[in-house]
């Protein structure tokens, strides 16, 4: 097939901006023809990467994609009126693009922020080319319940807007698929057929996601000794960290333990506060790392954190640390709810505590402890296995694959 994805965020920007390129390459491997329509690149700093300029459009080859880039306002600050242009002149730009629009067989639409499925809706009407939804976000929930937006007549009659604009993009797909099996239930509430749902987990890029020896070297140099509890990744509001700090103080019969924070966020500097408050000389921050380096920390770590705060939201999504500590083979504790707690238990790779309860936590990290070096490894392996089963690229590719072959032969005659 000739796929095209539109997504408003594409390499090289970072983070969870990664995710299209990883989609896009799969689905180049199983030997399709992908082109990715995109903006230019401005997540997270809210400004340009280095080497691009806003044009009217650009063209890049990478990895064996396609990549059309078309002109956004560049933004990711708290300003509402901000994040509004950036989500808007993307979805208005890219759906102008009718030469490009008109070119592939069938759309896969990276539905993070909703408007992004504004230019698919536009190649179904006008040229008959149906569309795949894959839901990243529950929207408008994810705005409603953000901090960009404060209640009143105005956020109520945007939510409504939204609401109907979701509404229309949820009938014109051929299917959606979404990350977590809550979304999918939340969607069938809404009225969106059952039928037209399904789960496809995210994966993660398996050339960087994978088992390593741990580096005693590095481990030296950052002074990491002792029984190791890291958390590696965003450290912003939504995941709760505090629980873990807290969770220090029922632990200080276990003199080795060391907590590791490898990341940055909103909230570092008051968990930097609290530790030196609560918990002085028992936990290390290793600050902003590379994903490359990320990867070469976790082995690092006797067990991997994974916090999530418990919010209706949240219940409803699987954050992608999931799949990464599962695809690197290592052991777990989680403070999570929902979703994301099913599966991390489903995996048998570790234990699940309740987000926010530093009692429960500081008991799965002492059960971790007391099981010695030997078993927890056999947990990581244990997990590793299950990520190859069921949450792998081998598996999501296919999985999509199969979604847009279905919207290609159920292909819709163009308007007029």
């Amino acid at each position: 097939m000739r796929i095209g994805i539109i997504t408003q965020w594409y390499d090289p920007e970072g983070g969870s901006a990664v995710v299209p390129g990883i989609i896009s390459r799969s689905l180049v491997a199983l030997g399709h023809e992908v082109h990715v329509l995109t903006g230019f690149p401005n997540y997270p700093s809210g400004r340009l990467s280095p080497g691009y300029r806003l044009r009217p459009y650009r063209f890049e080859m990478m990895n064996g994609v396609s990549v059309h880039r078309v002109p956004l306002v560049p933004s990711h600050d708290r300003s509402a009126l901000g994040r509004a242009a950036n989500y808007l002149s993307f979805a208005a730009s890219a759906a102008a693009r009718l030469d490009l629009l008109r070119k592939v067989d069938v759309w896969l639409v990276y539905s993070s922020p909703a408007t992004v499925t504004l230019p698919a809706m536009v190649a179904r009407w006008l040229h008959g080319r149906p569309y795949v939804i894959l839901m990243e976000d529950l929207w408008p929930d994810t705005l409603a319940e953000s901090d960009y937006v404060r209640p009143g007549r105005r956020t109520d009659l945007i939510v409504r807007w939204l609401n109907r604009f979701c509404d229309a993009a949820h009938r014109g797909a051929s299917s959606v698929a979404v990350i977590a099996p809550g979304m999918a239930d939340i969607l069938s509430s809404r009225g969106v057929p059952r039928d037209k749902l399904s789960v496809v987990y995210n994966w993660v890029d398996e050339r960087l996601f994978r088992p390593r020896t741990p580096d005693p070297r590095l481990a030296a140099a950052l002074g990491l000794e002792g029984f190791v509890v890291m958390y590696a990744g965003s450290m912003g509001n939504l995941q709760g960290l505090d629980v873990a700090v807290d969770a220090l103080e029922h632990l200080a019969d276990i003199p080795d333990l060391t907590l590791v924070f490898a990341g940055s966020g909103v909230e570092e500097r008051r968990l930097r506060e609290s530790a030196a408050r609560y918990a002085p000389g028992r936990v290390v921050f290793l600050g902003q790392q590379p994903v490359e380096r990320m990867v070469e920390l976790m082995p690092l770590g006797d067990v991997q954190l994974i916090s999530l705060r418990d919010q209706p939201l949240l219940r409803s999504i699987m954050p992608s640390k999931v799949q990464s500590t599962l695809a690197c083979g290592r052991p777990i504790v989680a403070a999570l709810a929902g979703d994301a707690a099913r599966l991390v238990d489903e995996s048998g790779a570790g234990f699940v505590a309740p987000p926010g309860d530093p009692y429960a936590l500081a008991d799965a990290i002492r059960r971790m402890y007391e099981l010695g070096a030997e078993k927890r490894e056999e947990l990581g392996r244990g997990g590793r296995q299950f990520y190859l089963e069921r949450l792998s690229e081998r598996v999501g590719s296919v999985a999509l694959a199969m979604h847009l072959e279905k919207a290609v032969r159920g292909r819709v005659p163009a308007a007029g």
